[in-house]
């Protein structure tokens, strides 16, 4: 089982570069998908001690589903008080002991290696359209109640794009 993701973000010609100086690591490379190629993220799943300088490393705490880390991602950051984070941990092993929801390929439960109240869910699907449908539905509403301020809630959702050569 996969136990640590890092990840960091840069410009294209940055990312590129320390993609072809690691051959030997799992990466995968995202692009926003607002439709803006300049925010791109690396995800280093090679489950070795982080080479990422961004302070971004998370323990993974739950992983249902695939690993072939193809589709939609989408991320939701949580700052959770210690209570608070076991009742939310609870809710997503549930989620993650049934079924995954139809176009779910792989769900992720992860802290911050240094902060463990800070949570990520990263969630990766088939595509955009699969995720809101399940954002949308009574499925979605056990999580729903972390989505507020007062947890310090955000999210952000990518998609895979591989490098292509330029001239």
């Amino acid at each position: 089982m996969l136990r640590n993701l890092a990840f960091t973000f840069g410009s294209r010609d940055v990312l590129k570069q320390f993609i072809a100086e690691h051959p030997d690591r799992k990466l995968i490379l995202l692009a926003s998908s607002t439709g803006d190629n300049q925010g791109l993220q690396l995800i280093d799943a090679s489950d070795q001690p982080s080479l990422f300088s961004a302070g971004l490393d998370y323990q993974v705490r739950l992983h249902q589903g695939t690993t072939d880390w193809k589709g939609f991602y989408s991320f939701s950051y949580f700052k959770f008080d210690p209570h608070t984070a076991e009742a939310f941990e609870a809710k997503t092993t549930r989620l993650a002991s049934n079924l995954l929801p139809h176009g779910m390929k792989a769900l992720y439960v992860m802290t911050k290696q240094h902060d463990s109240g800070s949570y990520s869910l990263m969630t990766i699907w088939e595509d955009s359209q699969a995720y809101s449908l399940w954002r949308n539905s009574p499925e979605f509403t056990p999580l729903n109640i972390y989505a507020t301020s007062a947890n310090h809630y955000h999210t952000a959702s990518y998609h895979r794009i591989a490098l292509t050569k330029t001239k």
